[in-house]
């Protein structure tokens, strides 16, 4: 008999829109009140990525087959569980993506879930127990765990990981402890108290862990011509769209099948987890490495993962895993959340790959990424993301309106071994929807994208380049190999200069409406970006020492702090003009 059902026990943490407070709810009331919680709240924002992209696979998943009043789409065939049971013929296409473009434009204008949503998940109740002896949630039964080992060599047993391996706020291995852990350690031996979790902390772990496991755990089912998953949004440089509360989150970046996310998904059959037994999903992954549908992707296993039904919460977890083979990460991937990189060298040479995103680096730095669309046949360029696409659904519906575009990636710790998550970089900017949509030759996106290439620009290479003038003056080496004092300073320096910068240039791109002068808007951050990077050079040179006054001998003369400074401000007056305009 299955215990803690999803559906009815509070596990999903969220923000509430009244007082502010965190509370968790279950999945049936929060589908029924999503308009009412700002948020998801959980442990980290990694957690409310992989957390958010499961609740999406429901909303994925029921408005594939369901207009927004509950009636079938045309050309959508549907079983007792109302699961889906043959793709959507070529001759209804016309009819399907009428039906469901209505129905995104009929979701947002409501501001709340319609009944059907509920109705859909009763039908799966049985999968959404997260202990079971026969569906457990995100997992396989013992069964289907005893027949996968038996497909692996040598009878390996699977990895036994504990509550804080789990717990991505500890983040501590079987030899590594914890410094700073959020749970104290009340237990004795390798186990203790920072293994113990509550259910709800479970099963938002249990989403998380999913998707960001790594390597270090050693058993794998992943064949010697395919590669064990670290996680498939372990490597995503993850973005999506934030709304005012979350059901506004939820729409906004729900992809109607009629969006055409490769050639020929028109009406494809949405394949989440819960749909298939638990074979099922491994088998799916050990034989093919693509996914054709959406929430089949955003419900992606990288771990057949084995917890007894038995477990008591009030005793140290422990639960059993195994590595599963990666899905394809080229650009053949229907994945709409993630930056995107052309590989220059390496297996991916001539195909693009997600993009990480690096940590200290802010996401209005990749506007053009973001936002421009390739060349009609540039093979040069990446693909855009293709979450991008709806802001044009919020223009059409919404008209003009401010919406956050949010990057969500984790740092690991550099070891091609094991990849184990280190950090989690997470950062956002607003803009106006009209605005990052203006894709016109004189529009706003190449006008904000011009200004975000002359920022970097002017502090990673005029910036720079003062930084490294100071260094040769100290008679620090300053190419290959670069002097590690010389390159712990100008990487700090660089930093720290947009660090001054980031606060404004997000109050200046969020300040922007449509009807505003370009110019006039383009001189306003030059002078901006001006001011704060003269001040940044000549506070360095205000505080120089003795040597650096002194400077050394070159076959001009001398070169010291002061002529490294001059030619600095004549190079960023060049650049942003005297007066801060170019």
């Amino acid at each position: 008999m299955g215990r803690f059902n999803l559906l009815d026990e509070p596990w999903i943490a969220v923000l509430t829109e009244e007082s502010g407070c965190k509370k968790n709810v279950s999945m049936s009331e929060f589908f029924r009140n999503a308009e009412k919680y700002k948020t998801l709240a959980g442990e980290m924002e990694t957690q409310n990525f992989a957390v958010m992209r499961f609740l999406l696979a429901v909303v994925q998943t029921v408005f594939s087959r369901f207009d927004f009043q509950g009636e079938i789409l045309p050309g959508v065939y549907l079983d007792e569980r109302w699961a889906q049971t043959e793709p959507v013929d070529e001759d209804d296409w016309p009819d399907y993506c009428a039906a469901a473009d209505e129905c995104w434009d009929l979701l947002y204008r409501n501001g709340a879930f319609p009944g059907i949503v509920t109705d859909y998940l009763e039908k799966w109740r049985d999968r959404f127990y997260l202990f079971d002896d026969g569906h457990p949630f995100y997992q396989v039964n013992q069964r289907e765990m005893d027949e996968i080992m038996e497909q692996i060599p040598k009878r390996s047993q699977p990895t036994s990981i504990f509550g804080k391996n789990l717990n991505r706020t500890i983040s501590e291995s079987e030899h590594k402890t914890a410094l700073f852990s959020p749970i104290a350690n009340r237990g004795s031996g390798k186990r203790g108290r920072k293994d113990i979790l509550t259910e709800a902390e479970l099963a938002r772990w249990l989403l998380m862990f999913q998707g960001y496991a790594g390597l270090a755990d050693k058993t794998s089912l992943a064949r010697a011509d395919q590669r064990p998953s670290k996680g498939w949004l372990f490597d995503l440089g993850g973005i999506f769209l934030q709304g005012s509360n979350v059901f506004e989150t939820l729409v906004m970046n729900y992809i109607p099948e009629s969006s055409g996310n490769v050639p020929n998904d028109i009406g494809s059959i949405q394949k989440p987890c819960w749909e298939s037994e638990g074979s099922r999903v491994v088998q799916r992954l050990c034989t093919r490495n693509t996914i054709d549908n959406l929430a089949e992707l955003y419900t992606n296993w990288s771990r057949a993962i084995c917890i007894d039904p038995d477990t008591k919460m009030e005793d140290p977890l422990e639960i059993h895993v195994v590595k599963l083979p990666e899905i394809d990460h080229s650009e053949h991937s229907i994945e709409p959340m993630t930056l995107w990189r052309k590989n220059g060298s390496g297996p991916n040479k001539n195909h693009s790959t997600p993009r990480k995103h690096t940590a200290g680096q802010a996401l209005w730095r990749s506007f053009g990424i973001i936002s421009m669309k390739p060349s009609a046949g540039d093979g040069e360029n990446a693909p855009q993301p293709g979450i991008f696409s709806q802001y044009q659904r919020l223009v059409q519906s919404a008209g003009s309106r401010w919406t956050d575009l949010v990057g969500v990636s984790m740092e690991d710790d550099g070891n091609a071994t094991s990849w184990v998550p280190a950090d989690e970089i997470a950062d956002r900017f607003q803009i106006n929807d009209l605005v990052i949509t203006d894709n016109n030759p004189d529009g706003w996106v190449i006008c904000i994208n011009d200004a975000v290439e002359t920022t970097k620009e002017v502090v990673s290479v005029i910036y720079r380049g003062y930084l490294r003038g100071i260094c040769e003056i100290r008679n620090l080496k300053v190419t290959n190999p670069v002097d590690p004092i010389a390159a712990g300073f100008i990487d700090r320096e660089i930093a720290g200069m947009y660090a001054v910068i980031d606060f404004d240039f997000k109050n200046w791109i969020s300040s922007i409406k449509p009807d505003d002068s370009k110019e006039d808007k383009i001189k306003l951050w030059y002078a901006e970006l001006k001011k704060a990077v003269l001040t940044q050079g000549e506070e360095l040179f205000e505080n120089s020492t003795a040597r650096d006054l002194t400077g050394i001998e070159k076959e001009n003369g001398i070169e010291n702090i002061a002529t490294k400074y001059w030619q600095f401000v004549r190079r960023v007056n060049k650049k942003l003009g005297k007066g801060g305009t170019q």
